[in-house]
Parts: structure tokens; C-alpha cells; sequence
């Protein structure tokens, strides 16, 4: 079996969820009996494995319309598509755009995060119907749409049809279960976030949440970890300088495993997500999770292993963390075993890549 592999970016040489997942999904795949052509813009030699070959493209000029980039990116990957005999493409995001018909029996495309079809606000609507136009003329010349589950399945199921739609969710890297020692009940809990400090992961939602609820006399029974940066950083840093907050910014990998590992509660108020990654790190260390009811969201967290909450919504954020701070220890501790068990059974990467991979054998037979 020959895969070609199409991608705009692989972890770490690129940033973000989608590159991250290339990154290990292809390492995953790569321990399977197949020839993997991974089509990348990277100088760097990534994949250790023989049976992983890597062909460089030129990338995208970020500081150029990112439509017409990705679609140029596009066709310098059909050049090199059309002279090759692949049993199975696979895009992620717009990596196979440029006469994706002409590869129509065998293309499987990966929208992730489908960040045009959640849009928030009149402004990001319309910006993103270029971006849904694009995807829609994709999805209807691809053989196999990816959803991620949840409200992404729904999402995909109306706009490329539901026969085409397989659910294939994100992964992390799942270790040993720690033995998490959480605290009483109404005792200081370790609270922690990780993601971009922008508007669309709700980090204002979170920050006026902690101001509230110290105003309520809960300041010393809450301590919250923030990492991340990005273009609201120094304000919220240099602004909302609390006793019961830390700012960590850019933070090393290894400052961030024992942020997840110290950790009681991961809270995530985001305003649209795909399947977040961050919250699969933090089940696998045996975290309580607060997240926001999109995307793939509810495949993750349900009562067993924390709350979901309506997007945008301060009330529940508030509910949701004062209803953790009043569980008891044995409580905790359930909820925090659950997300362990949940991610290690459903959501490693040797169990999506088989998934992956009976699609792939059902394609060729």
C-alpha cells in the first residue's frame, strides 16, 4: 500500500493542531507495512523511518492572500501527485484543492477544526464564506470527508454528505495513570489553561470568571496556571494582575508536562474548537475538565470526567469551577481516574491509526 501524505506544516517546524497531528499520525502509520510519501514544505529531514519519504514544497507566503497561497501550495503538490501512483491521498485542511477531481476515488480530506462553519460575529461570517465555498467544492470531489465527532460530524454530514463522512477523532500521546493526589473538599484547587491568548479561546470569559469569584471570597481555595501567548497577553498580564494567577506565556514543553501533571482542573471556555488536543494532555494526567460544548467537545468530557458548558456563557463557567471546588476528595478523584480511563481506551494514537487504516485496506479493496 502507497499513502501520499499532503500537509502545509509538521510539528515542531510548524505550530498548531493540525500539525501536530500530522506529525503523529504519520509516526503512528509508519510502524504499518506501508510506503508513506509525506508532501511537506519543511528543509528539515523529520521521519526516521525508511518506509517514510519526505518530498519538500515550496510553501505558503503568509504574508500574501492566504486563499490563493493555499492554493497555489496546492497545485505545486499536484505536480508531483499527477506523476505518482498513490493507493490513498490524504490532505489535511486545503493541501489537495488544485483539480482535486482528478484523484476523486481515492481522496480523503481533513477539514480539522471547521473554524468557517463556527464562526462568531458578523465580521468573522463573512470572512469565513470564502473559506466554506472553497471546502464545499472539496468535499464534493473527495471519496471520504473526516469528522472529528460531536457537532463537527453534524456539521459535515449536512455540507458533504452524510456517505461520505467517516469519524476519525484526534489522539495524544497517553503515558502511565498518575496517582493524583486532589484535595478536600472547599481546599485550594490547582486550576490550569493552555492556548493562545485570543479573543476565540475565551480567555476573557476565564479572566472576568477568576475576578468574580474572588469578589466572592473564593480567592484563596482557587490558584490558576495561564499559559500561552498571543495578541492579548500583555494586557490581560500586565492588567489583571492577580494573587491567584500566574502568567507563564511561552512556556517550555517540559514547564508544561509538570503544569499538567500539578494540575487538579483543566478549564478550556473556548468559543470553537475541532477535537483540542490540550484536553486530551490534560485527561491523560488524570484532570478534571471544564470545556465549552463545540466542535467534538462532548466526546471528551461528559458528568463522568468533568462539565461542558455553553460557549460564552460566564454563569456556567463560574458554576462549573465552584461545582468542582465542592466535590469531595473521593469525587475528585473519580472524575479524574475517568478522563484517564477515556483517553487511554479511545483516544491514543495506536488506536486511531488502525482506524486510519481499516479505511485506508476498505478504499483498496
Amino acid at each position: 500500500m502507497r499513502i501520499a501524505f499532503c500537509t502545509d506544516g509538521i510539528f515542531p517546524h510548524a505550530v498548531g493542531g493540525m500539525q501536530r497531528h500530522s506529525r503523529l499520525l504519520i509516526e503512528e502509520l509508519g510502524k504499518y507495512e506501508i510506503d508513506i510519501d509525506v508532501y511537506h514544505p519543511h528543509d528539515e529531514k523529520i521521519f526516521s523511518n525508511p518506509r517514510v519519504n519526505e518530498i519538500k514544497i515550496l510553501g505558503i507566503d503568509t504574508s500574501k492572500n492566504y486563499l490563493k497561497e493555499c492554493k497555489a501550495y496546492s497545485k505545486r503538490i499536484y505536480d508531483h501527485l499527477i506523476k505518482s501512483n498513490h493507493d490513498v491521498i490524504y490532505s489535511q485542511g486545503l493541501s489537495v484543492w488544485y483539480k482535486a477531481g482528478d484523484f476523486s476515488d481515492r481522496l480523503i480530506v481533513n477539514p480539522h477544526g471547521l473554524e468557517p462553519y463556527q464562526a462568531i460575529g458578523t465580521k468573522d461570517k463573512l470572512i469565513a464564506i470564502p473559506f466554506k465555498r472553497v471546502f464545499k467544492k472539496i468535499f464534493s470531489k473527495s471519496k471520504y470527508v473526516v469528522a472529528l465527532g460531536g457537532k463537527l460530524t453534524h456539521i459535515l454530514n449536512d455540507v458533504a454528505g452524510k456517505e461520505k463522512v467517516v469519524v476519525l477523532p484526534n489522539a495524544t500521546i497517553v503515558g502511565e495513570e498518575l496517582n493524583k493526589a486532589f484535595p478536600e473538599k472547599n481546599e485550594q484547587l490547582n486550576l490550569m489553561f493552555v492556548a493562545r491568548f485570543a479573543h476565540n479561546k475565551g480567555i476573557h470569559l476565564l479572566i472576568q470568571a477568576i475576578e468574580d469569584l474572588n469578589e466572592e471570597g473564593l480567592k484563596d481555595q482557587l490558584f490558576f496556571n495561564l499559559a500561552g501567548k498571543g495578541l492579548l497577553y500583555e494586557n490581560y498580564s500586565q492588567n489583571h494582575q492577580l494573587d491567584n494567577i500566574k502568567y507563564w506565556g511561552f512556556i517550555s514543553d517540559e514547564d508544561l508536562q509538570q503544569l499538567y501533571i500539578d494540575a487538579h482542573v483543566f478549564v478550556f471556555p473556548t468559543l470553537f474548537e475541532g477535537m483540542p488536543t490540550v484536553v486530551f494532555e490534560a485527561m491523560a494526567k488524570s484532570q478534571i475538565i471544564i470545556v465549552s460544548d463545540i466542535g467534538a467537545t462532548a466526546e471528551q468530557v461528559d458528568e463522568s470526567n468533568g462539565y461542558l458548558i455553553q460557549k460564552n456563557n460566564l454563569e456556567e463557567l463560574k458554576a462549573a469551577i465552584k461545582a468542582t471546588l465542592a466535590l469531595s476528595k473521593a469525587e475528585k478523584e473519580k472524575k479524574g481516574k475517568a478522563s484517564y480511563k477515556r483517553v487511554a481506551s479511545d483516544f491514543t494514537w495506536e488506536v486511531v491509526a488502525k482506524k486510519h487504516m481499516e479505511l485506508f485496506e476498505s478504499m483498496i479493496k
